[in-house]
C-alpha cells in the first residue's frame, strides 16, 4: 500500500470576515491559532483516496469537484478526493472571492506535492464510545443520546501512522464576535496531541446538527474553550492507551448521489415552546432571517453519500448538517459518520421533529427525501 501525509496553513494572508454567524461583518487579520489543512493519501493497486480536513465552516461541492479534477492530473483519473470541514465558525469567510481564489491555489499546490511512500501492508483499529462531556443536545427538552467519539488508528507494520478523530459536536464555544480567527476546540486538541505523540492526527466532524456546547460550556471565552478542549484531549488519550486487535486494511471507495426534493411550507411560530433558553429564542430570530434569504433556485438539488471502506469497518461522508438522530440508521460498531464532507448543505432534522428551532428554518427537504437518506444509510 501507499501512504502520505501533509499539514499546512490555510489562513488568508489578508483580511477577511469570519464565517459562521450573521453578526460577523467586519474584516479582520488576527489569528489566535492556526487554521490548517491536514491531508492523507492512501492507495493500493485498485483504489486511490486523498482526504483533506479543513479548518473552515464549509467547502462547497463545486470547489471539491474542480479540485478533484485538477488533482487527477497529478495522481491519475482514478483518484477520489474527499474534503471535510471541522465547521469552525471562526475561520476565513469561504464566500469571500479573494479567499476562495487563494484557498484553491493553496490546496492545489499543497495537495499536489504530498510525499507518498510504499509502506507495505497496512492495518487499523477503531474504537467508538459514547461521550457527552463536551457536546450534548442544544435543544431544551430534546435529548440525543447519540454523542459519539471515534478514534481510528492506521498502521504500517507496528508503526502508527495516523490517528483519525471523529466527534459530533459543533465547535462553537467562543462567542460570535471574537476579534480573531480560531480553529476552536478541534484545533486546540490536535495541537496538544501533536506536541505529545510522534504520529500524525486529523479531525472530522460527525452528525452534529443538534449537538453543541450550549449546555456544557462555562463561558464563551478562550478559557472556556481550553476547559472543554482539555476534556476531549484526555478522552482521546484514554482511547489511545487502549490496545485492541489490529485489522487488515482492505481499501475501497464508493459514492452514491441522493436527489433532493424540497418543500417551502411556512413555519407556524405559534408553536414555539415556553421552556426555551434565551439563546434558543435568539437563534430562532436568526432562523427567520435565514429563511427569508433562501433562494429556491439555489438550494441543493442533490448530495453525495461517500463510503470509504477500511475492511471490516467504514467511514460514511455526507455534506449536510445532519441531526445526530440519523446515527440510529447505521451500525455504530463498524460504521462512522462524518458530515460537512464533499460539499455543504443545511440542517436535516429527523422525521416528524416536533419542536420549532433555529435549525428548522433552513431544512426544506421533503419527507420522501429524508426517507431515501435513511434507506441509503441503512444500505451503505
Amino acid at each position: 500500500m501507499f501512504f502520505g501525509l501533509k499539514r499546512f496553513d490555510i489562513g488568508a494572508p489578508f483580511a477577511t470576515r469570519q464565517c459562521g454567524h450573521l453578526s460577523q461583518v467586519e474584516k479582520i487579520d488576527t489569528y489566535h491559532d492556526a487554521l490548517e489543512g491536514r491531508a492523507f493519501y492512501i492507495a493500493d493497486a485498485k483504489t486511490k483516496v486523498l482526504h483533506v480536513s479543513l479548518d473552515l465552516l464549509a467547502f462547497d461541492e463545486g470547489h471539491r469537484n474542480a479540485l478533484q479534477e485538477e488533482l487527477r492530473k497529478v495522481y491519475g483519473t482514478d483518484l477520489h478526493l474527499v474534503t471535510s470541514c471541522t465547521h469552525t465558525h471562526y475561520g476565513n469567510d469561504v464566500n469571500d472571492e479573494a479567499y476562495q481564489k487563494y484557498l484553491m491555489e493553496k490546496l492545489l499546490k499543497e495537495l499536489s506535492t504530498i510525499e507518498i511512500k510504499d509502506v507495505g501492508m497496512m492495518s487499523y483499529d477503531m474504537k467508538t464510545i459514547h461521550y457527552d462531556e463536551v457536546g450534548r443536545s442544544r435543544i431544551s427538552g430534546y435529548e440525543s443520546h447519540n454523542e459519539y467519539l471515534t478514534l481510528i488508528r492506521l498502521y504500517a507494520s507496528d508503526k502508527e501512522l495516523l490517528d483519525i478523530i471523529v466527534y459530533n459536536c459543533h465547535p462553537t464555544i467562543l462567542e460570535a464576535n471574537v476579534p480573531y480567527f480560531s480553529s476552536e476546540f478541534p484545533g486546540y486538541v490536535l495541537k496538544r496531541l501533536s506536541e505529545e505523540y510522534p504520529n500524525a492526527f486529523t479531525y472530522m466532524s460527525g452528525a452534529m446538527g443538534d449537538i453543541s456546547t450550549r449546555f456544557t460550556r462555562s463561558g464563551q471565552d478562550y478559557e472556556a474553550l481550553v476547559e472543554l478542549a482539555d476534556k476531549l484531549y484526555h478522552k482521546v488519550k484514554e482511547l489511545k492507551d487502549i490496545r485492541s486487535e489490529k485489522k487488515k486494511l482492505v481499501l475501497s471507495y464508493d459514492e452514491k448521489v441522493i436527489e433532493y426534493h424540497h418543500t417551502f411550507d411556512p413555519i407556524d411560530l405559534t408553536k414555539i415552546r415556553s421552556d426555551l433558553s434565551a439563546r434558543e429564542l435568539e437563534t430562532i430570530k436568526f432562523g427567520e432571517i435565514m429563511r427569508s434569504k433562501l433562494d429556491r433556485d439555489l438550494v441543493n438539488k442533490s448530495a453525495i453519500l461517500a463510503k470509504l471502506s477500511l475492511g471490516k469497518d467504514k467511514i460514511l461522508f455526507y455534506p449536510n448538517e445532519i441531526f445526530s438522530a440519523y446515527l440510529d440508521y447505521i451500525n455504530k460498531d463498524d460504521t462512522v459518520f462524518v458530515s460537512y464532507s464533499n460539499g455543504y448543505g443545511p440542517y436535516i432534522l429527523p422525521l416528524d421533529f416536533p419542536y420549532i428551532t433555529y435549525e428548522m428554518f433552513t431544512d426544506t427537504l421533503d419527507r420522501d427525501t429524508k426517507e431515501r437518506i435513511i434507506k441509503a444509510l441503512k444500505e451503505a
